[in-house]
């Protein structure tokens, strides 16, 4: 793996050359001189250095010199002390020389390599480094100094000193493979000027350049014949070595362990503190003495290393890779990095996607295809590249299904604006809600804006403790008066609890997507319902998609959450992104919750407004806020503070560590006062593997022995009940099988993607006793049980545990904890289940070490707000706590971001007009312009003809780029053909196929839903002579067979050419597949019997085989705009795109282009006043931007609303460009 530490000083790092990089103390395989360094990087090779690394240039390096003219590249400042007029001192920050990056190899690699003396092993180790160093130097950046972003440039130097053994440990040191790497502080920007570095990339960057080395060392590994399995820390591990032999060669890492045991710490930065604090210093040892201690292990453990060399060659002789299989295997891995990540965000950074790719095809294909699997797929369009954030240092990816359900969400927003009649008029609203005497101003200007609202889908955002239950309640009762049925749904069963609780017939949103048809009748009052959905901050983008489009037309919605609280694990932030995008949103923001104590509502008012910092000091100043720097001694110090109050307390911390610790130590405290029984007894429970994604779920390699697996379907081939469980007992990654002991003891063996529908624990040892506060962590319907609930376990006998729910009616429960398993201590809990709960006493640990993930404003609002009387914070740092709260942490968005390649265009919708006297010019300046730009461009061509050899000219130079296959198929499409008048023989030609929807089987021997040759045409006697499917001929008049003629299509049968990554739209409707006539998609494969995998620009795949093709065709010019949203249209031939379809794509925000050999009549086509373009020429001879005489494009009629319509810009000028 690969670690990056804190930087190093110069004067550190010229002594760490002397002393440790270049120390005989670190190499004792290679022995009888000193290490001798390595140059790498892009930098380097400018600047001169190749070869080994000399003190000299090491030195200047270190400075910001530059190693070969000793110029001042970088500005270099000792760290002197200076004493200031007040008597204080301060000691500037020392210039940053270099950071010391080190790629370990795993353990049992350093045995083979070491111990085994395979120095193939240690070259694969190498060439592993070189390959992952490369990949990191990609996102090199130089620092440009305020809030200016950093430059990307892909260039540093570095010097590599590959090392052979570990620090001592009580004299001893163990084989460890490892290579330091010196990156130093110094790149070179685009217009030659040096600059330091920005070194946030290269922590960004750390984990995909540790999958990357990995990946290239498991393949090589491979190939040398070695077998590899996943170890503990999920690093390749070469196979064959006992787990007590790799413990007693790693003491150092051991040693680690016990620090951080002892410390109470987790997380990266915490290993990297212990391992500082049990360094020992280097020892120069006699080489014969450390390979003799590394022989004398190695022999005690029956020579495990020489072993596994000796099989591992045995096994290369026989071995053989099959091309193919690598390229399945990287489809493979890209397929799953693609899942997995956009089931939990919108946006994900491409080093995440390459990284998970790795990880998944790791030892089975390698590096270099899967990088070329992903650029395939990008350049296919199944990526679609943003531009990412101003100080984002790598490219941003999101996905064609991303976008689609985001302006679903939104369009559905806008579309239902102001076309609903209101639940109740203004006056009837307001009279309702001031009936409510005892709610304050702002609870009854919502009941009132609710009620009255006109919008089929409207917002209520309320912050924590505003009294929303109680809104609700009114809310109800309106619109019940007014004779709407009203609904509740909400993400987790506890929310659905609490609109219960509000009289609200409610269920999960889950339950609600799973139903079938409402069977209400569109237009139908009788069936008028008001749907809320509560807590829809915690809703995914998709799920809200699939809310919305099970709404009838005569249905109202109301979104009920909070943005600045909690946001859901699953992709998307659907509530804020169509609040922003216009969606009419009652404010709930009078807080009650705090009203008897105004301190605690003044801080959690500041808190609830992004006011964090300010929030966090007036806790402060109110004494809520106590400093405890030791991790264990901070959770003594709750646990006391708990025991000496616990009746309505409750704590929240942020992770699952710290909160298993803080409720370990309250049960010790609440045992030694005799609070809890002493009938402790253990149990098995289970805990959910939320680390876990979907496509994790259909991966072996993911699951770990002892892992128990829930199946909510069951399978009756498997002999697993709905409900049941079993253990997993063996997971093989390469033939992605899982074999598993089902609860009778029986083994069955399958390939996790054909089983839905799982849950996957962990089995943990928890100890309860009566009293024991507990926290169940799974629904469960027939004890009536939400995920999260709070209870007080009030006896354990025979076999059950009975419990009191926490709640108004403190009803009782008893269960047996060998069938329901999921439950847990229940004294702290996470923030994330908090959420939702109010209690008297807040108690919240916050250390500020933690990662920005956890420690965040969302933490410090929802904590803090659930307390009515009071709330205290016990922290690490009290004095950086505010800062470290104010992080702002929220769910990615596609909708957020530009396309990467459209940047101006979207900052502009005016038209541009390319005039052009040559049609064949026109036609190849269309084509050019579409390939620039495919994945987010169409074009739009009337005339059959030019739409045709449009489609030629575009599909060629996409071939020429790679972006089509060169592999191309011949299928059989129908062509339809324009019929001015269907009921004339003479509009028809022999050849022609003719589609009857209503046939004619008792007369004409037509049938119904059928396809028809005609073989003649007779225009004096009007009749048509065709052939049936069947064979059969039949004459008929089309003017006498009026039925049959009026629902016919008249098509041509042609040949289309297609290919993997061909741009294609469907011509006909499929209801089959959900699928609209003019739907466009693209085809990402073709197998032997030439069925098409199509993936849609609305996000889904399709296939199609045999006569289902029939009916698409190239994709890239289509006759007019009919489905979808297209970033960029091209319109082309003369004088045939009307304004009023210009002015309406303009408005939406897409850049139109318009390309013509009449710019004149153009924009004419349609306006109520003629347009004169006054074209003037600047003195380039460019043209320059004409003017507009009459205003007419303002006054053409505004189309529908659509998602494009946010902000609506102003009336579109016009940009004029000439060709020849």
């Amino acid at each position: 793996m690969l670690n990056i530490p804190k930087p190093l000083s110069a004067g550190k790092a010229q002594t760490y050359h002397k002393l440790e990089f270049t120390s005989e103390a670190s190499n004792y395989y290679k022995q009888g001189d000193t290490v001798q360094g390595e140059w790498q990087g892009q930098l380097a090779a400018k600047m001169g250095l190749s070869g080994t690394v000399t003190a000299e240039e090491f030195a200047r390096l270190t400075e910001g010199r530059h190693p070969q003219t000793d110029e001042q590249m970088v500005k270099h400042r000792e760290g002197k002390e200076y004493k200031n007029a007040d008597g204080s001192i301060t000691k500037p920050v020392e210039h940053r020389a270099a950071w010391d990056a080190t790629f370990s190899a795993p353990k049992s690699v350093s045995l083979t390599a070491l111990v085994g003396g395979d120095d193939r092993v240690r070259q694969a180790h190498g060439e592993a480094v070189t390959v992952a160093l490369t990949e990191l130097e990609q996102y090199t950046q130089a620092r440009i100094g305020g809030n200016n972003p950093a430059e990307t440039t892909g260039k540093f130097v570095a010097a590599k000193f590959e090392h052979d053994t570990a620090r001592p440990v009580d004299g001893y040191a163990a084989p460890q493979l490892h290579t330091h790497v010196v990156i130093f502080n110094v790149t070179e920007r685009e217009d030659g000027s040096t600059r330091a570095l920005q070194s946030l990339s290269f922590f960004e960057t750390q984990n995909y350049a540790t999958a990357v080395y990995q990946s290239v060392l498991t393949y090589k590994l491979r190939d040398l014949g070695y077998e590899i399995e996943a170890g503990r820390s999920g690093a390749p591990e070469i196979k064959g070595y006992s787990q007590e032999y790799l413990d007693a060669s790693s003491p150092r890492n051991q040693l680690i362990r016990e620090n951080l045991a002892k410390s109470g710490h987790s997380g990266a930065e915490a290993a990297q503190i212990a391992a500082l604090a049990t360094r020992d210093k280097k020892q120069i040892l006699a080489p014969e003495q450390v390979l003799a201690a590394h022989r004398e292990i190695a022999e005690s453990f029956g020579n495990e290393a020489a072993t596994v060399v000796a099989e591992a060659r045995t096994r290369a002789e026989r071995q053989e890779r099959k091309p193919d299989s690598l390229v399945t295997k990287a489809k493979e891995a890209v397929t799953y990095a693609r899942s997995s990540n956009f089931e939990r965000e919108a946006v994900v950074d491409e080093r995440m996607l390459m990284r998970d790719a790795l990880r998944h095809g790791m030892g089975e294909t390698t590096f270099d295809q899967v990088r070329a699997e992903f650029d395939a797929r990008h350049k296919q369009g199944d990526f679609q590249q943003l531009k990412g954030g101003k100080h984002d240092s790598g490219r941003s990816f999101t996905t064609p299904e991303t976008i689609a359900n985001e302006r679903a969400n939104v369009a559905h927003v806008i579309s239902g604006q102001q076309t609903v009649e209101p639940m109740m008029s203004e006056d009837r609203a307001a009279a309702h809600s001031s009936k409510m005497t005892s709610f304050n101003s702002a609870q009854r200007t919502v009941i009132q804006e609710v009620l009255s609202s006109s919008d089929r889908i409207h917002g209520l955002q309320g912050l924590a403790g505003t009294g929303k239950t109680t809104v609700l309640q009114s809310i109800r009762d309106g619109a019940e008066k007014s004779g709407y049925a009203v609904e509740g749904f909400a993400p987790t069963s506890r929310a659905a609890g609490q609109l219960r609780d509000a009289g609200i017939s409610a269920t999960t949103l889950q339950s609600f997507l799973a139903r079938g048809s409402q069977g209400q009748t569109a237009g139908d009052p009788a069936s008028r319902h008001l749907y809320l959905l509560d807590e829809s901050s915690l809703t995914s983008t998709t799920q809200m998609r699939s809310f919305l489009e099970k709404i009838q037309p005569q249905d109202r919605v109301l979104l009920i959450g909070d943005t600045r609280q909690h946001q859901g694990v699953d992709a998307g932030r659907p509530f804020q992104q169509m609040q922003e995008a216009g969606m009419r949103t009652s404010q709930l923001d009078q807080i009650v919750r705090q009203r008897n104590n105004p301190e605690l509502l003044e801080a959690v008012q500041l808190l609830a407004t992004g006011k964090t910092v300010e929030g966090v000091q007036m806790l402060r100043d109110q004494g809520r806020v106590s400093e405890v720097k030791d991790a264990k001694e901070r959770i003594n110090a709750i646990a006391s503070d708990y025991v000496a109050k616990p009746e309505h307390t409750i704590i929240v911390s942020p992770d699952n560590r710290s909160r298993q610790l803080i409720n370990q130590a309250i049960r010790v405290e609440l045992h030694h006062n005799g609070t809890l029984a002493s009938d402790d007894r253990e149990f098995r429970t289970l805990s959910q593997r939320s680390d876990m994604t979907g496509a994790d779920r259909e991966w072996a390699a993911r699951y770990q022995v002892g892992d128990i697996v829930e199946y909510n379907t069951g399978s009756k081939a498997l002999q697993l009940k709905r409900g049941a469980t079993a253990t997993v007992i063996w997971a093989d990654g390469r033939s992605n099988t899982l074999t598993l002991m089902r609860e009778d003891g029986q083994t069955v063996t399958y390939d996790p993607t054909r089983l839905k529908g799982v849950n996957v624990y962990r089995e943990v040892t928890r100890e309860f006793a009566t009293g024991d506060r507990i926290q169940f962590t799974a629904n469960n319907k027939d004890l009536g049980i939400s995920n999260r609930d709070l209870a007080t376990i009030q006896n354990l006998q025979d076999g059950q545990i009975t419990v009191r729910m926490d709640g108004k009616e403190a009803r009782t429960v008893s269960f047996d904890p060998t069938q329901v398993r999921t439950f847990d201590h229940g004294y702290a809990v996470t923030s994330h289940s908090s959420q939702g709960l109010t209690e008297r006493r807040v108690i919240a640990n916050i250390d500020t070490d933690s990662s920005r993930t956890l420690i965040n404003t969302r933490l410090a609002y929802v904590a803090v707000s659930r307390a009515s009387d009071d709330a205290r914070i016990y922290t690490n740092d009290a004095e950086t706590l505010g800062s470290r709260l104010a992080n702002e942490v929220n769910k990615t968005a596609a909708l957020d971001f530009a396309p990467a390649k459209q940047q101006a265009a979207s900052a502009s919708s005016a038209p541009t007009i390319n005039q052009y006297a040559n049609r064949d010019h026109r036609l190849a300046a269309v084509a050019q312009a579409y390939a620039e730009r495919p994945e987010s461009t169409v074009v739009v061509a009337r005339d059959p003809a030019e739409r045709g050899e449009l489609n030629r000219l575009i599909r060629s130079d996409l071939q020429r780029q790679g972006q089509v296959s060169p592999d191309s198929s011949s299928v059989t499409v129908f062509v339809e053909q324009p019929v001015s008048n269907r009921k004339l023989a003479s509009q028809y030609t022999p050849g022609d196929l003719i589609q009857y929807r209503h046939g004619s089987p008792k007369i004409d021997g037509i049938p119904h839903n059928s396809i028809a040759t005609v073989l003649s045409v007779d225009a004096r006697t009007n009749s048509l002579t065709v052939q049936t499917a069947s064979g059969d001929e039949s004459t008929y008049s089309p003017h006498l067979s009026k039925t049959m003629t009026a629902e016919s299509v008249v098509y041509r049968q042609e040949q289309r050419e297609i290919a993997a990554g061909d741009r294609i739209q469907f011509t006909r409707a499929d209801s089959d597949r959900n699928i609209r006539k003019g739907e466009l998609g693209i085809i990402t494969g073709i197998n032997d019997a030439k069925a098409l995998d199509i993936r849609m620009d609305t996000g889904s795949v399709v296939q199609l085989g045999g006569d289902q093709t029939r009916h698409l065709d190239h994709g890239y010019a289509v006759d007019r705009i009919k489905v979808g949203s297209p970033e960029r249209i091209l319109f082309t031939q003369d004088a045939t795109a009307n304004g009023r379809e210009i002015a309406s794509l303009s408005r939406n925000g897409r850049e139109v282009n318009i390309y013509t050999s009449d710019g004149s009549t153009t924009h004419n086509q349609e306006q109520s006043q003629p347009v004169q373009n006054q074209m003037t020429q600047s003195p380039t001879g460019l043209p320059q931007q004409p003017q507009l005489d009459s205003p007419a494009v303002a006054n053409i009629q505004q189309p529908a609303p659509t998602v494009a319509n946010i902000p609506q810009p102003t009336t579109p000028e016009i940009r004029i460009r000439m060709g020849r």
